[in-house]
């Protein structure tokens, strides 16, 4: 009998690309840009408990940053083209735009985030060239990141909803982080496609074109000279997990 973890992992590894972060230019987006990631849109934890669940799952090799195991592209040390210097720099306390995009062929519908771990000790180990984080240091960091979630209901005005495919008292019921339209909604709103009603191309894949999803986050009352700001969309479809860091910082 085929276990149904490995039903999982099947189901999901046949379900064509996906979404990462595009807004402050993150490193993955850098490493499409530069010609070394060839599908930046699969970088993906799978499978897991992705849903209902929203935290807790252990990143192991996929890191904080995101490892792409398809291409062989790890983002969770400095590379070439990433890493090294800061791509944006935020005021403490300052309501900024941040972007991420999905794949007309892969949009799962469901939740997602951001957020700064404030222990610089923590973050640093994924900052040092020529180090490579173990998956221990990984797991304690992504554990940092969660503590810092940014929430959508720190911006003034924003709207806040809850996810239509999620049930009161399920932990997705959560309207601190940021959710898609529900994933079967009418045609124009689906899934993560219907939060910018963007047209197809508005952002790059390789798959089957993007769509970019927009939103709002407040910058903590924290500083650093280089810290990471980190993207995470908790898919409703399939069990996946999509994560991406951006090099910022706060001053």
């Amino acid at each position: 009998m085929i276990s149904a973890t490995l039903l999982s992992l099947a189901f999901a590894t046949s379900v064509s690309a996906h979404g990462y972060a595009t807004v402050p230019s993150s490193r993955t987006r850098l490493g499409f840009e530069a010609g070394i990631d060839t599908c930046p849109e699969c970088t993906i934890l799978e499978p897991v408990d992705a849903w209902p669940t929203l935290e807790g799952v252990p990143v192991g090799r996929m890191g904080v940053c995101g490892y792409n195991q398809r291409v062989s592209v790890d983002y969770n040390f400095p590379g070439s083209d990433w890493g090294t210097e800061t791509v944006a720099t935020y005021a403490p306390g300052e309501v900024v735009e941040v972007q991420w995009c999905v794949d007309n062929n892969g949009d799962h519908g469901g939740m997602f985030s951001y957020r700064v771990c404030q222990d610089q000790a923590v973050v640093d180990k994924f900052l040092t060239a020529g180090y490579e984080p173990t998956e221990a240091e990984k797991n304690a960091a992504q554990d940092c990141f969660d503590r810092g979630l940014l929430p959508c209901t720190d911006v003034e005005g924003q709207q806040c909803d809850y996810s239509p495919d999620c049930a009161e008292g399920e932990a997705c019921w959560d309207n601190t982080w940021f959710t898609c339209n529900k994933f079967e909604g009418g045609d124009g709103t689906r899934g993560c496609q219907g939060v910018d009603g963007a047209p197809l191309n508005s952002c790059a894949t390789t798959i089957a074109g993007g769509y970019t999803v927009t939103k709002k986050v407040k910058i903590p009352e924290y500083t650093s000279n280089h810290t990471l700001l980190q993207f995470v969309w908790n898919s409703f479809q399939t069990p996946q997990i999509y994560i991406s860091c951006a090099d910022i910082a706060i001053q």
